[in-house]
């Protein structure tokens, strides 16, 4: 039983492992950024005073107390509504984090509390929940793989656009209209920054900050990995890559294939993407 609950650190601190485990649970950067918005549910209902000092309060923020451009995202009421957007959180930054890794992950995170936070400060705006994070989260997710189903057959993308349009709705009937300022700022950080971190390769007009040669996606900016021939995703490999010898592809080729495999392994592709893999494998065996 103990051994269940015990926590343990991975001896190799690559981007595919937990920052640590508990037991048998690997805790990622989606998983931990969850327990705490989970924990912060049960800090509230304990002490509502002292979680104040966590939401982002412009007047406390510009008397010194800067912490509140992290924290407000931890400033949760205990809710059904709150549980099921933490739930999403985990869920869809679990994928996320799958192709950007652990410390990018956390990098995107910090980023969508710290860049709305200056903003809610400038433009003297309250903020506090982990709902601006969320959506900004799903709809980095949305974009990424558009055509994922979900309810009734609903690409991700119309799911996305739905999800934004109620948000809007909502805030513009509780007259808080310069709310929809930070969500635009949050979905804007959201895209720079997974275009930085080398997703959104399929919208070209979104620029790529930072500069610099581009990384391989689905590793995390690693040194791609060997495809293994197991599972479906060897037997979809073998139908659209024409085996033969290896050429040295370019970094941009290689970039884009190893994204295609990650995605086809994950939630597959369309047929656009499934010629364009097949177009690759050609190029890249010589043929």
């Amino acid at each position: 039983m103990s051994s269940r609950f015990s926590l343990s650190f991975p001896g190799r601190r690559g981007e595919d492992n937990p920052w640590f485990r508990v037991g048998t649970v690997d805790v990622n950067t989606s998983l931990l950024a969850a327990l705490l918005a989970a924990l912060s549910m049960v800090a509230y209902s304990v002490s509502t005073s002292s979680m104040v000092h966590l939401a982002l309060i412009p007047d406390e923020v510009r008397s010194g107390q800067i912490w509140r451009l992290v924290t407000w995202p931890l400033f949760n009421r205990p809710d059904i509504w709150t549980v099921l957007t933490i739930a999403m959180l985990w869920y869809f930054g679990r994928e996320v984090e799958r192709i950007i890794g652990r410390t990018k992950m956390a990098v995107l995170l910090l980023l969508l509390a710290v860049v709305p936070g200056v903003f809610g400060t400038l433009l003297d705006i309250v903020q506090f929940g982990i709902r601006p994070v969320e959506i900004a989260v799903f709809c980095l997710f949305a974009v990424e793989y558009p055509n994922v189903r979900f309810f009734f057959g609903l690409p991700a993308w119309v799911f996305a656009a739905v999800i934004i349009g109620i948000e809007l709705l909502q805030l513009l009937a509780d007259r808080q209209s310069e709310r929809i300022i930070l969500l635009i700022i949050s979905l804007a950080t959201a895209a720079l920054a997974g275009r930085r971190f080398g997703l959104l390769t399929a919208y070209p007009w979104i620029p790529r900050l930072g500069g610099g040669r581009k990384k391989p996606v689905g590793s995390g900016g690693r040194t791609p990995r060997p495809v293994r021939n197991t599972g479906s995703r060897s037997r979809d490999f073998d139908r659209v890559v024409t085996a033969g010898p290896w050429t040295g592809p370019s970094p941009d080729d290689q970039t884009e294939m190893d994204h295609l495999l990650d995605k086809m392994n994950s939630v597959g592709l369309s047929d656009d993407e499934r010629r364009r893999l097949t177009e690759l494998g050609k190029k890249l065996r010589g043929r």
